[in-house]
């Protein structure tokens, strides 16, 4: 496998209303698709859940987010050991995280890509989070994995 792209879901009680949680799974499965795309077939995707319970998927068709709680930075230690900030991030959010987090978070990754989720989304904390100041919509998806590929 040759380029590693971490996808972080913000799996946060906010992510479950007006039927976020679907955007995530529509998300998930254009990636799966996408997967299997000359362009893409040396990426190696690797999904995280972003809550009080962070977890890795080891199998991107067969995960099972579960969205509940609030999200902290510390909220990410368990999967921190996984990140690598070689990789870039594409990040899945409605940005109702705090915000004084969003500096540590922009230390994990050089490349961080945020996919903004909802209308209520916050999209100046995403695009203060942003490597390029750059916020996709989850029409746009295709350009975020794009951009993190390079």
């Amino acid at each position: 496998m040759g380029k590693k792209i971490n996808v972080i879901v913000d799996a946060s009680g906010s992510m479950a209303e007006d039927d976020k949680n679907a955007v995530v799974k529509y998300l998930i499965n254009g990636i799966c698709n996408v997967k299997q795309e000359a362009l893409y077939r040396d990426i190696q995707f690797v999904l995280f859940q972003w809550n009080s319970n962070s977890v890795r998927f080891d199998d991107l068709e067969k995960a099972k987010i579960v969205f509940r709680g609030r999200n902290t930075f510390e909220d990410l230690e368990p999967i921190m050991d996984e990140l690598d900030s070689d990789s870039p991030i594409i990040l899945i959010s409605d940005g109702g995280f705090r915000s004084d987090d969003k500096n540590k978070i922009r230390n994990l990754s050089k490349k961080i890509i945020p996919i903004f989720v909802g209308m209520d989304a916050n999209r100046t904390i995403l695009r203060d989070l942003s490597t390029n100041n750059i916020v996709y919509s989850v029409a746009d998806f295709m350009q975020a994995l794009d951009d993190a590929r390079f």
